[in-house]
């Protein structure tokens, strides 16, 4: 049985939004149409944030315009849309990933966060990869530069490192 969810308050949170769709099959997913950039990341916490729903899939597509009330209809948007971007929330596979996910989840005070988000679209500034440096080092026994972090600071990436520079 699908949740029959209020689009109000996701309309009134994201008033910029030109329209969106929500469905739980076969995964809980958002289908929405934006003028300006927007991450998935932001989307899948606003939908958290307003209905406790944790979607799993965002995919920006053109064409979606809101209905006087409530979602665009979903058979609307499967025929004809082209989807401009995806992003879909990838849980943590292991203990590395789970310990690093959970670090990320404090520190921010968001969560879940997948292996794949971007620890600036969380939030994180530099105090908090100051931080995230220093717990490395602390736990895994990896150093890394505060350089070297760049724009691909995931738990992934982090993962990777420690993997990388724990080798004998």
């Amino acid at each position: 049985m699908a949740r029959q969810l209020d689009a109000s308050l996701f309309r009134t949170v994201l008033p910029d939004v030109l329209g969106a769709s929500f469905h739980e099959s076969p995964e809980p997913t958002i289908d929405i149409s934006t003028p300006g950039i927007r991450s998935g990341v932001e989307i899948r916490t606003v939908f958290r944030r307003c209905y406790g729903v944790d979607v799993r899939r965002v995919r920006f597509t053109d064409g979606l315009e809101w209905p006087e009330e409530g979602w665009c209809e979903r058979r609307d948007i499967t025929a004809s849309a082209s989807f401009e971007a995806e992003y879909v929330y990838t849980p943590p596979s292991g203990p590395l990933e789970g310990a690093l996910a959970k670090f990320w989840e404090d520190l921010l005070e968001v969560g879940p966060i997948g292996v794949d988000d971007e620890f600036w679209e969380h939030g994180g500034d530099s105090l908090g990869t100051v931080e995230t440096i220093e717990f490395l080092n602390q736990e895994y026994g990896v150093r890394i530069d505060y350089f070297e972090v760049g724009d691909k600071f995931t738990v992934a990436r982090l993962a990777g490192l420690i993997r990388e520079r724990s080798l004998p």
